[in-house]
């Protein structure tokens, strides 16, 4: 019994060696990286009177992915300031089934954003290696879509509206320090403001679509869970 509290004595006091060096002091700085991907589908079943004959069809498919670069620097204890480039691809595909539809046939929209998001971000730590971060951030992107349309054989793509988007708000995360340099984090959610405007023009007239949003989950560029690798040099 007693070998085994060694046994055990020795690995807490490993792991806290390994995990005790959390770089978030003043005058420290990191860089990294993170990621989102998220993927949404829809079915549509249709009952015919009677219930004897139940159809399924596939809905709109979109799926988001981003790339975020960024860096960070501490002006103080557990407060750093920062800036985050993303790279947002977004689709969302739908089946087309009007009048003379093929199988196969469907409408689908694309868009890729670059933003830029200066923010500060606190840490809020429950132990050396781990802890909570808010994030406050204002971010500006700017990007180009896509209309494309399958009926039968033919593929028609033209260009879509150009895209503005900006947002302010708080992200809530989590962070983790596996060892002294590294850091890992999951951020969710997000609240605060956000305005998306769409641009279309031709040779008569010009048209902008703006679509704002307040409160939880408003966001037009953050995605709605991401995962981040930091790296962080000490004063």
């Amino acid at each position: 019994m007693l070998k085994k509290f060694s046994i055990l004595a020795s690995f807490l006091s490993i792991f806290g060696v390994a995990t005790s060096f959390a770089q978030i002091s003043q005058g420290s700085l990191y860089f990294g990286g993170g990621f989102g991907f998220a993927i949404t589908s829809n079915k549509e079943k249709k009952t015919f009177s009677g219930g004897s004959t139940t159809v399924t069809s596939d809905g709109p498919r979109s799926t988001s992915f981003s790339i975020v670069p960024g860096v960070g620097y501490f002006i103080v204890d557990k407060l750093a300031i920062g800036i985050d480039i993303s790279f947002i691809n977004e689709s969302e595909k739908t089946p087309f089934d009007g009048s003379g539809s093929q199988a196969g046939d469907y409408n689908k929209e694309s868009s890729n954003l670059i933003s830029f998001t200066p923010y500060a971000r606190k840490f809020f730590m429950l132990s050396d290696n781990f802890g909570f971060t808010g994030t406050f951030g204002v971010g500006v992107g700017f990007g180009s879509s896509k209309l494309e349309s399958k009926r039968g054989n033919s593929t028609v793509t033209n260009d879509g509206p150009k895209i503005t988007a900006l947002e302010v708000g708080i992200t809530p995360g989590l962070v983790f320090f596996p060892s002294k340099n590294v850091g890992l984090e999951a951020n969710f959610g997000f609240v605060g403001f956000s305005s998306t405007t769409l641009k279309t023009e031709n040779n008569i007239f010009t048209t902008k679509n703006t679509e704002t949003s307040v409160g939880f989950g408003a966001n037009s560029i953050s995605p709605a869970f991401s995962f981040a690798f930091r790296y962080y040099l000490a004063k």
